[in-house]
């Protein structure tokens, strides 16, 4: 196993380069920054793992949470700070591609991407037995919504890394396919329910070149509790800066999405299904 994430490692590398650096607002507000608390983790190797975890009051599932390449949890407050007040706990760790991980110089892109994979099978145990019986949902942010998507069943190069008990998926601009890494039978495996977000402008200089390569897990997963949002001028850091009227629809949105397949939530399927999509968004059903 470990030969086969060394080796989609070095396919992967391009990928490491491109895919960093969104240019969300760092997280300023006194609520973000009074709600969040930290835990230390250990990896299996004795490596320190630090975890952002934002509680909510009346918890009702954990949502694990892996930010895009070079950035950090804390970027992402304004839609975290909309999950917590809904009953969802985020527990997001910081990666060792982060510009504020201490570490950061010391590692390549090889050591991160292997890293990253690590992190979350940790925090993913760490939460089952810290909130025993709460159900668990993947999410992240470009980079990090490929890892998410690997831990609902995606089969990259680095092999298998699925966790059964995810219910379901919140995939936030996600990177589409890349030759070597990701092929599109890597999705063939992804059985669970996935909402993935993304803007007619969702581009990466020097890495995705037509906003189109975002669907990829939408298209080429199973049919069945597969939902994309697509809206119109949005760009790469579209879950930080997206208007107030789009913002709103993306929170209600995942917030619904969570609740029908992680809480078994009718009244939110309900609304789900019926949801019409407002101008300017385009909302696409598998």
């Amino acid at each position: 196993m470990i030969h086969r994430i060394l080796i989609a490692s070095v396919f992967a590398l391009s990928l490491c380069g491109a895919m960093g650096r969104p240019a969300l607002a760092q997280a300023t507000t006194e609520t973000a920054a009074a709600a969040v608390r930290q835990v230390e983790l250990t990896a299996p190797d004795g490596r320190a793992i630090t975890v952002n975890v934002w509680p909510a009051t009346d918890e009702r599932a954990v949502i694990v949470f892996s930010h895009g390449w070079n950035s950090d949890p804390a970027r992402y407050h304004r839609i975290i700070d909309a999950w917590t007040a809904q009953g969802f706990t985020v527990v997001a760790p910081l990666h060792l591609d982060s510009l504020l991980h201490p570490r950061h110089a010391e590692a390549d892109e090889r050591s991160a991407f292997i890293t990253r994979i690590v992190d979350l099978a940790v925090v993913r145990g760490h939460v089952q037995a810290s909130h025993p019986g709460k159900p668990l949902i993947a999410a992240g942010h470009s980079f990090g919504s490929l890892n998410a998507l690997m831990s609902a069943g995606a089969v990259t190069l680095a092999g298998p890394q699925g966790d059964p008990a995810i219910k379901a998926v919140v995939a936030l601009s996600s990177p589409g396919l890349i030759p070597g890494v990701v092929s599109p039978a890597a999705f063939a495996t992804v059985s669970t329910p996935v909402l993935m977000v993304t803007g007619d402008a969702d581009l990466v200089p020097g890495f995705v070149t037509d906003p189109r390569d975002h669907r990829a897990a939408f298209e080429a997963s199973p049919a069945g509790d597969k939902m994309l949002i697509t809206v119109a001028g949005g760009d790469h850091s579209l879950v930080g800066n997206a208007q107030a009227d789009d913002f709103a629809l993306i929170a209600a949105t995942t917030i619904d999405f969570m609740r029908a397949y992680a809480l078994d939530d009718a009244a939110a399927r309900t609304r789900l299904d019926a949801l019409a999509a407002p101008d300017g968004v385009t909302i696409e059903r598998r």
